[in-house]
């Protein structure tokens, strides 16, 4: 009998994540942080406004700021687990995030936002199999 070592030994749960799996994790859970932060700033200066922007709007801005770190949250908590949900819905969210930061002034918040989403785009398409895989 031939020892084919303590690997035959795992069990589904007891496997270790793929290196990039957990760096697509960590920048999804990174973009949430940051999207959070872009929310609470928000609410923080709307005492700043001047009445050039009706409050109302600003509250739909900070909301869908808050709805963009929720969603970023959850697909970092699912991406990896074999659902392909998880993996085409953050392809879904990762190119809109994309496509909506050069639709207004672009600064450097925007800039170091766009290096994630570009980067966490380019692991999940390079590595869709290790997404994909139960």
């Amino acid at each position: 009998m031939v020892d084919e070592g303590p690997a035959d030994n795992v069990s589904p749960r007891q496997k270790t994540t793929p290196m990039i799996v957990s760096a697509a994790r960590w920048l999804f859970f990174l973009l949430g942080v940051i999207w959070l932060a872009f929310g609470i700033s928000s609410i923080a200066r709307f005492s700043d406004n001047s009445g050039s922007v009706p409050s109302a709007v600003l509250w739909i801005i900070a909301i869908l700021m808050f709805v963009n770190a929720l969603l970023l949250f959850w697909i970092g908590w699912g991406i990896g687990r074999g659902n392909r949900i998880y993996f085409y819905f953050g392809l879904l969210i990762l190119a809109g995030n994309i496509f909506l930061t050069f639709t207004d002034e672009f600064g450097i918040f925007d800039l170091v936002t766009l290096i994630i989403n570009i980067v966490l785009l380019i692991l999940l398409i390079a590595g869709h199999s290790k997404f994909l895989e139960n």
